[in-house]
């Protein structure tokens, strides 16, 4: 009985370890993912179309080096959704459609924000 309570506490401290390591992870892409994307709309804003352009291939770049990860611990359809819309932005950036640019960023961000919500450890994610 002693025994089984022992490798119960390890496998739940080995469990709930994996969990913690997993939401770090997590947040810390997505925190680096959401840096650059507000990178990439202060460099158009300021007027420097290289830079902006460097931001999202730099942000394309992060998210396809993270894309195994990320299919670990998220939702696939969210994962393509963002990819899908950082190569919006940097077809718009090519043909310097600022008006569909700037909606591409913000729908960006927000698929972004919306991983972090629907990923995070709460009450609500729990049922």
């Amino acid at each position: 009985m002693k025994r089984l309570t022992i490798i119960t506490c390890v496998v739940l401290a080995v469990s709930l370890a994996i969990c913690v390591a997993s939401m770090w992870m997590l947040d810390r892409i997505l925190d680096d993912a959401h840096t650059k994307v507000t990178e990439v709309f202060v460099s158009m804003e300021q007027g420097d179309v290289t830079r902006a352009r460097e931001g999202l291939v730099a942000l394309a770049t992060l998210w396809d080096e993270k894309a195994d990860l990320l299919e670990m611990l998220c939702s696939h359809d969210d994962l393509h959704e963002v990819k899908e819309r950082i190569i919006e932005a940097e077809i718009c950036v090519a043909y310097t459609d600022m008006e569909d640019f700037y909606g591409s960023v913000a729908l960006i961000g927000e698929g972004i924000e919306h991983i972090r919500e629907k990923e995070a450890l709460s009450l609500a994610n729990l049922y």
